[in-house]
């Protein structure tokens, strides 16, 4: 059918162009731009964000629909991102316009005035109690990996009225500004006090923070028209320290603060002032009647204060005593806020009445199970109380009693209360050698060389036989008896040598353990270069063998570095060579 051919080449013909035409603009592709605000100049000119992801530059020409008669020329490199300028000098009568670039597809766009700076703005004003003088708000651009920045400062800041105003350049197109903090600063009562601004995401202010960290960041956008208002109010808080019905003179009060949230890095819970449970926000000592007052404190109405009058005791809602910073915070219970702890309303806070004499419960220890030899030393029988801390250690919490009674007074709250697991004790030990002046020459050694002609060395060695035992009770009442169950540990025995006779008889070994549970033993090597480490409890040990006695350095050994303890059963891990 010859006559059919003409009509299907040209079919044929017509589909190919029909493709053509349907992939030209995907073959064109390859520049793009998401830029839909545009901050325009007094000129007319603006600029948008162009990607290329060709392999070979994007070029040609950019318009605005409608003011084609302005046409700009373009170029962006291959895989590159660049601001592409444009000129419309009638976008004030036509805000709204679509953008036109060779290779992408039209863009609308709105445009407006560009806005240089916007402001971050407020007052510091006192809603009542004491004054601050020499008031100054800082201005911190938090940058990355902790590089902030003091930006500005704002001095004399209640000679203006309480009033402070910062310029801070916008971003790109009108854009977001860059981050920041602000830091409160002021001195009340001759205490120079400060803390770092809390908005409640609307505006308002929610009080303030000691560390940077918990301060709110602030950002000046358009959709705040450029202006950010961060106002803030601080009050005091009044009372009186009592023991009984006497008021206490010249006692040292704190006034500290929970965080307003609590962290997940060790680091940041390590580095507020009572350490994993709140900061200081000022200080003050009673007068003469007992009287005190506290001013410059940012109000809030959160519950996130509390009292602290020397002596222990932290006194918070009701004027109710506790015996432990993390017993009046609650952290162990409550993560977000706690009711046992003070609000600071406008209004300030007054009439506080803390009796220091009140309050306290008198627990009874007693302790059973073994309790070591006659001859046994003192550890053994040591009693340790430390305050319960929510994410620390046993053996890094405060110590808050610790002696060879039987009988403490304490607040109520949560503590460990320990039998046999003094971690160390200091004391002089006599050398069996009569001169050591060879050990002390040298300018590192030559100023202890007194040790030398006394024949005394300064050690870290505590002798123990009970494996020691801890308990976490929750004290409450006016008494309470808590019971405790000591064992005997187990034991490492061992010898050292050395290419030298000498150092290796006067050898410090030591087991330590990382679990925070375990305290660490020592051993001194007796002549002929034996030890044993006694008063283990069961679990892993690492062994440290210390050449320099006086200063706990350890000394690399052939031998095992590691044992396994069980309670009362002992271990020999044969011999250790000390390396010279």
């Amino acid at each position: 059918m010859p006559f059919r051919l003409p009509s299907l080449a040209a079919a044929f013909v017509a589909l190919v162009g029909s493709l053509i035409v349907s992939i030209a603009p995907a073959q064109a592709a390859g520049l793009s731009t998401k830029t839909s605000v545009v901050a325009m100049s007094e000129a007319g000119y603006g600029s948008v964000w162009a990607r290329c992801t060709k392999k070979k530059a994007c070029s040609g020409t950019v318009y605005v629909e409608g003011a084609a008669a302005q046409k700009r020329s373009f170029k962006v490199k291959a895989r590159s991102a660049r601001w592409v300028t444009f000129r419309n000098t009638g976008w004030k009568a036509r805000p709204s316009a679509v953008l036109r670039m060779t290779g992408a597809s039209p863009k609308r766009i709105h445009q407006e005035a560009k806005v240089a700076y916007g402001t971050i703005s407020g007052t510091v004003s006192r809603a009542s109690g004491a004054g601050a003088s020499g008031v100054k708000v800082e201005l911190w651009r938090i940058g990355s990996r902790n590089r902030n920045v003091l930006v500005s400062t704002v001095n004399d800041v209640e000679r203006n009225g309480g009033r402070f105003s910062f310029r801070v350049a916008m971003g790109a197109n009108n854009g977001a500004s860059a981050t920041y903090k602000l830091h409160v600063v002021g001195t009340s009562g001759g205490e120079r006090r400060s803390w770092w601004w809390r908005g409640n995401g609307i505006g308002g202010f929610a009080g303030g923070a000691r560390d940077m960290g918990a301060g709110t960041a602030i950002k000046v956008t358009r959709g705040q028209k450029f202006r950010y208002v961060a106002n803030a109010r601080y009050a005091s808080i009044k009372g009186q320290v009592r023991n009984g019905a006497k008021p206490v003179a010249g006692t040292e009060v704190t006034i500290v603060g929970r965080p307003p949230y609590w962290s997940s890095s060790s680091r940041v819970l390590r580095d507020l002032d009572f350490m994993s449970c709140a900061n200081v926000y000022g200080r003050t000592t009673t007068n003469g009647n007992g009287n005190y007052e506290v001013g410059f404190l940012p109000t809030s109405t959160a519950r996130i204060y509390a009292v602290k009058p020397a002596g222990g005791l932290w006194f918070g809602s009701g004027d109710r005593s506790w015996g432990t910073c993390h017993a009046v915070v609650n952290n162990r219970a409550d993560t977000a806020s706690t009711g046992r702890m003070l609000p600071l309303p406008a209004a300030g806070l007054a009439n506080r009445v803390h009796n220091v004499g009140r309050g306290r419960t008198t627990v009874s220890v007693a302790v059973g199970g073994y309790q070591g030899p006659s001859s046994s030393a003192k550890v053994d029988r040591y009693l340790t109380v430390r305050e319960y801390a929510k994410g620390r250690k046993i053996l890094s919490s405060d110590v808050v009693r610790a002696g060879s009674g039987r009988k403490v007074s304490l607040g109520e709250g949560h503590y460990w209360f320990e039998i046999g697991r003094r971690t160390g004790c200091s004391a002089w030990y006599k050398s069996r050698y009569k001169n050591n002046d060879g050990y002390f020459n040298g300018l590192d050694r030559g100023f202890e060389k007194w040790k030398a002609k006394n024949h005394k060395m300064y050690r870290q060695h505590c002798r123990a036989y009970t494996a020691g035992t801890y308990k976490l009770v929750y004290v409450k009442g006016s008494s309470m008896r808590v019971v405790l169950k000591n064992a005997k540990g187990g034991s490492v025995s061992g010898r050292v040598t050395a290419k030298k006779i000498k150092p290796r008889t006067e050898l410090m070994v030591r087991l330590t353990s990382t679990d925070g549970k375990k305290v660490y033993r020592t051993a001194m090597t007796d002549g002929a270069g034996r030890f044993k480490v006694t008063g283990l409890a069961s679990g892993r040990y690492r062994i440290v063998v210390n050449a320099d006695s006086w200063r706990g350095i350890s000394r690399a050994f052939s031998g095992p570095k590691t044992v396994t303890v069980k309670r009362g059963k002992n271990k020999s891990v044969g011999t250790l060579t000390f390396r010279q």
